[in-house]
C-alpha cells in the first residue's frame, strides 16, 4: 500500500491558517462565484436566495467585503514581516 505524500506547500499554508483565515478565504471564495455570475450571466445569486436590496442580502455583501479586506490586511502584514 503506497502512502499519498502532501505537498510542503499546501501543508505549510494550513498550519499556519487560523479558523478566521479560512472562513474569510471561503467567503472571498463565494463572492468570487456570485460576482462570476453576475458579470457573465447577469444572475445575483445572494439576492435570488436572501432577496433583492434586503438587509440580509446586504449584511451578505457586507461580510464578503468585510473578508476580502481582512485578507488583504493579512496578506500585507505578512511580508511586513
Amino acid at each position: 500500500m503506497s502512502r499519498k505524500r502532501s505537498n510542503p506547500v499546501v501543508a505549510g499554508v494550513k498550519e499556519n491558517m487560523s479558523g478566521i483565515d479560512q472562513a474569510a478565504g471561503a467567503l472571498v471564495g463565494v463572492g468570487a462565484i456570485c460576482l462570476g455570475l453576475v458579470g457573465l450571466a447577469n444572475f445575483d445569486p445572494i439576492g435570488a436566495i436572501l432577496g433583492r436590496r434586503s438587509a440580509a442580502s446586504r449584511f451578505a455583501y457586507s461580510l464578503i467585503g468585510a473578508s476580502a479586506a481582512y485578507i488583504a490586511a493579512r496578506g500585507i502584514a505578512q511580508q511586513a514581516h
